[in-house]
């Protein structure tokens, strides 16, 4: 398996179920865009082959870009990025993309359980503890709408709330594990390695050979401790309100 391919397909999988089910989901030629009817994902334009600076000024025309995020990879990521910030983009964050084989995935944790998101309360119950942990929405609608495709976790010690965590299983049987965070009262005490392991373990229990992620420089070293290994960059862009 390319897990480099199959990584970004997992990614493009998971915001076209966002704009599908809870949203618009819109095919350009050249790109497409996956936009939220509510909170502030999936919200984002990714391009599908290479573009000028002209298709981009054209894009910039048509869509109110301020409301999307424009995540590149790939091979031709510095020539992109460098048109992106000469037309008026800033970078918001710098991902590692990462992959791991589940065969090697550690067992099963003792203290963290975890409560798969399958209600309306459950979901309001995601989304709030989602903002706390990254300080933005997914809205507890988009959770609602979008839960039959793709599974919410909020994971517990003790029967309170520590954080949460998305897996996608894709077409072609990955496990994509996305949006995990611990809320701010409850870190640096191992539950987001609880809750990685877990994300792990059911991803092989429903069948995935490999997990994917996209980690921050801050939190690779979690994942590289639980075997994953750095595979490529991905930078994604924002177009600041004037």
């Amino acid at each position: 398996m390319d897990l480099n391919k199959a990584n970004i397909n997992n990614l493009i999988a998971l915001w076209k179920t966002g704009g599908r089910l809870a949203g618009k989901y819109i095919e350009e030629s050249g790109y497409h865009l996956s936009i939220a009817a509510s909170g502030e994902w999936p919200n984002k334009l990714w391009f599908t082959k290479p573009i000028d600076t002209q298709t981009l000024m054209d894009i910039q025309l048509k869509w109110n870009l301020t409301k999307l995020s424009l995540p590149i990879w790939g091979g031709d990521v510095e020539m992109r990025e460098s048109m992106l910030k000469s037309s008026g983009f800033q970078e918001k964050l710098t991902q590692i993309a990462m992959s791991v084989n589940l065969e090697d995935a550690p067992g099963n944790v003792d203290r963290v359980i975890v409560q798969k998101v399958t209600s309306k309360p459950m979901a309001e119950i995601w989304s709030q503890l989602f903002k706390d942990a990254f300080g933005y929405e997914i809205s507890a609608d988009i959770v609602n709408r979008t839960m039959v495709s793709i599974d919410y976790f909020i994971g517990k010690h003790n029967g309170a709330p520590v954080g949460i965590a998305v897996l996608f299983m894709d077409q072609q049987g990955l496990a994509g594990i996305h949006s995990m965070g611990v809320i701010p009262s409850q870190r640096r005490k191992g539950y987001a390695e609880e809750l990685l392991i877990h994300m792990m373990n059911i991803g092989r229990m429903k069948g995935a050979n490999y997990a994917t992620l996209q980690a921050s420089d801050m939190g690779k070293r979690l994942y590289l401790k639980t075997g994953f290994q750095q595979d490529f960059i991905i930078k994604t862009f924002i177009k600041p309100q004037n």
